[in-house]
């Protein structure tokens, strides 16, 4: 891949590549609108360009809409789609924004929604809206990373919830990553669960042992990765307090942050990331914490190779829109984490392509070390279990690794072009 072709911030509306995909392309023009992109870090911004790479590979025409590069070096993207960048997300960008939309004439313009990634601006949640009143005629697809609010004004209650249901019943078809976010959000419009792929891809694996050597780690000692940023939902402080029991246990263990702690979008979770700090230092678990701050793609994967475990202790249940969990998966790592939600059935209405068959893309005890949110004492038996136990852990690894093989990129390609045909013919299929 050749280096990212964006267009220079000063001229946020000209497009930097007019370069078109393959002669076998289905015709089909697709602009992705995103809050983050490459080369900010964050899951939907790696989402996005794996998606427009490989609707691009499936012969689809992709241009990408998002916002300015703020701090992120734009020396270290690498990406060959077309991008597009605009100033912001408030009310005042939607003329830029329609210029952009206008020039780039999508049959498709598809927004990769999540409330943080827009600095929880409400303009984007308007926008099928604004636009169809405008007169632009392209088809509306949302995809729901999840579905937290925008912040509007202090006391919008109701009003924020409002903005969210507008961006429903705007889009001519929704997306959902987390099957249990369809069934909450009760759609009118078609809609479809199809799940992600791991948002950093294995490349060539390197001995663990070099690995090790590469971030100087001990060769004999046991690591036990968190990778992700440091938010609120992430049940930081509960891994602290589970390494602290394995501290006190007499374990020797570091456990290793992976990646950025703060990310593009999230302001809250700097706060996070410095009270875990704090905390680990009232813990006295300094000594046993290693960071290894922003990584490249390849250097994620090295330190995840050079790992035993991840842990992963999410407040709210491991889901499929935890781009951090199938990363960690794909990396064959056995992984501790949180017990999932129930989801209630899925309508085979709301299933797309490989992706029918919900129950073979379920987190169970196949897949991972599963425990209650919230509950140091038990995720620290588990990891103290998983670390005297290799043949449990290669068992995980390899369950682990069977289900994020399932669920590849080319596949989650396939099944998203396919809902853009049904909703360009109707929405009948």
């Amino acid at each position: 891949m050749g280096p990212t072709e964006s267009s220079s911030p000063a001229d946020p509306m000209s497009l930097a590549s007019t370069r078109r995909s393959p002669a076998h392309h289905r015709g089909l023009s697709v602009c992705l609108v995103t809050g983050e992109y490459p080369p900010a870090s964050g899951g939907v911004a790696d989402y996005t360009a794996l998606l427009g790479r490989n609707l691009q590979f499936l012969g689809a025409r992709v241009a990408v809409l998002t916002g300015p590069l703020g701090g992120a070096d734009p020396e270290c993207s690498t990406d060959a789609l077309p991008v597009y960048r605009v100033g912001g997300w408030g009310p005042a960008a939607l003329p830029v924004i329609r210029r952009a939309l206008a020039e780039i004439q999508a049959d498709v313009i598809h927004i990769q929604y999540q409330a943080a990634a827009y600095g929880e601006r409400s303009a984007i949640n308007f926008l099928p809206s604004l636009l169809r009143a405008g007169g632009m005629r392209s088809a509306y697809v949302t995809t729901f990373h999840d579905l937290r609010v925008p912040y509007l004004f202090p006391k919008a209650g109701p009003l924020r919830r409002f903005s969210v249901h507008t961006l429903l019943g705007g889009s001519d078809g929704v997306i959902f990553t987390d099957s249990e976010d369809l069934v909450r959000a009760h759609p009118r419009r078609p809609a479809v669960w199809i799940p992600m792929g791991p948002t950093v891809e294995p490349g060539s694996r390197v001995d663990r042992g070099e690995a090790r050597s590469a971030l100087d780690l001990d060769p004999d000692q046991l690591i036990i990765a968190h990778f992700g940023f440091l938010n609120a939902s992430k049940g930081i402080e509960t891994l602290l307090r589970a390494a602290d029991r394995l501290q006190r246990s007499g374990l020797d263990f570091r456990l290793l942050f992976v990646g950025d702690e703060h990310g593009a979008s999230d302001r809250t979770n700097a706060e996070v990331a410095t009270r875990a700090r704090a905390l680990a230092s009232e813990l006295g678990l300094e000594e046993h914490i290693l960071r290894t701050g922003r990584l490249t793609t390849d250097g994620v994967s090295q330190a995840l190779w050079a790992s035993d475990m991840a842990v992963l202790p999410y407040t709210d249940g491991a889901s499929p829109r935890r781009s951090a969990l199938f990363v960690c998966l794909a990396h064959g790592l056995p992984v501790v984490t949180t017990r999932p939600k129930h989801t209630p059935n899925l309508p085979l209405h709301h299933r797309s392509g490989r992706f029918v068959d919900v129950d073979a893309y379920r987190i169970d005890e196949h897949v991972a070390a599963l425990v209650e949110p919230e509950d140091d004492a038990a995720l620290a038996r588990e990891m103290y279990r998983l670390a005297e136990d290799p043949a449990r852990r290669d068992a995980l690894a390899r369950g682990g690794s069977a289900l994020a093989e399932r669920l590849s990129w080319p596949a989650v390609a396939a099944a998203t072009l396919d809902f853009y045909e049904r909703i360009m013919d109707g929405g009948r299929r």
